[in-house]
C-alpha cells in the first residue's frame, strides 16, 4: 500500500484487499476499530472514515453490540418483463448451489381473502405451501404459496425439495403459466419469518406477492415469497422508438 495515501484510504483498501482475496470471510467479523487504530497508529475516528466506503459499497455490515462483519454478496435476479422467468433461472451455471427445504405442504382453513385470491368457491378446499429456498446451505427465501387442494394432491412432495413450482405445473401437471401478476414491497419480518430465514426482526425484507394464471385467466398460484436483503432484482428499461 502506497504510504502517500491517506491513512483512512489505507486501511479502506487493506480491508478491501482482504475481503477480495478471502483473508476476511464472508460473515466474519472484522477488527474492531480500536484494533485498527492500534494496528495503523492512528485514530479511531480515522477508522470510522474508512469503514464509512466499505459499507457504502455493501462489501460490510455493521451489527450493534457485535461489531462489523463481511457481507454476504448479492443474489440477483436480473428481471425482463417481456418474458416469464423465475428465480432458480439466475442460478444456472453460476457457482452457487440451490437447494429446496420442504417445511409444510398440507390443508388450511379457507378465507374470503383467498377464495377471491384463488376464485374458488366455498366448498373448494385449499392447501399452503411453505417452503424455504437455500443459497450453499443458508436461508435465501421463505415461499408462502396457497393453491387449489385438487392441485395440490397431484403433486409429490419429493418434487417441491427439488424444483421450481413452474416447472412442476409445467411438466409434472401439464398446466401451462402464461401469466404471472407481481407485487413487491418492503416490510419487516414476523416472528415465524425471523426464524426461518435466520435474520433479527429489525431486518428489512423484500416481499414479492404474485398470481400465477394459465391462459383462460384462471388463477392457479396465490402467495408470496419472502427474501432476504442480500436479494436484488436487476433490470433494464428502453424507450420504444417512435413510429414513422
Amino acid at each position: 500500500m502506497h504510504r502517500n495515501l491517506p491513512v483512512y484510504v489505507q486501511i479502506r483498501e487493506t480491508l478491501r484487499k482482504g475481503i477480495a482475496q478471502n483473508v476476511y470471510k464472508q460473515g466474519e467479523r472484522l477488527p474492531s476499530e480500536n484494533e485498527l487504530a492500534g494496528q495503523f497508529n492512528t485514530t479511531r475516528a480515522t477508522v470510522v472514515h474508512a469503514m464509512q466506503g466499505l459499507l457504502t459499497d455493501g462489501l460490510i455490515e455493521r451489527v450493534r453490540g457485535r461489531g462489523t462483519f463481511v457481507k454476504s454478496p448479492a443474489v440477483v435476479t436480473v428481471m425482463n418483463t417481456q418474458t416469464l422467468g423465475y428465480f432458480e433461472k439466475d442460478l444456472i451455471g453460476v457457482d452457487k448451489h440451490l437447494e429446496y427445504q420442504l417445511v409444510e405442504f398440507g390443508p388450511v382453513a379457507t378465507s374470503a381473502l383467498l377464495q377471491t385470491k384463488l376464485m374458488l368457491s366455498r366448498k373448494e378446499s385449499i392447501h399452503r405451501l411453505l417452503r424455504l429456498r437455500l443459497i450453499n446451505q443458508q436461508p435465501i427465501a421463505l415461499e408462502i404459496r396457497y393453491m387449489p387442494s385438487i392441485i395440490a394432491l397431484q403433486i409429490d412432495k419429493k418434487a417441491l425439495e427439488a424444483d421450481a413450482l413452474q416447472n412442476i405445473f409445467q411438466h409434472l401437471l401439464g398446466i401451462d403459466i402464461q401469466t404471472i401478476a407481481n407485487q413487491v414491497r418492503v416490510a419487516l419480518p414476523g416472528q415465524e419469518a425471523a426464524r426461518r430465514l435466520k435474520i433479527k426482526r429489525s431486518r428489512p425484507i423484500l416481499v414479492r406477492q404474485h398470481t400465477c394464471f394459465t391462459s383462460d385467466n384462471k388463477p392457479m398460484l396465490w402467495g408470496e415469497t419472502l427474501y432476504r436483503e442480500e436479494y436484488e432484482i436487476h433490470y433494464t428499461s428502453h424507450r420504444q422508438a417512435d413510429a414513422e
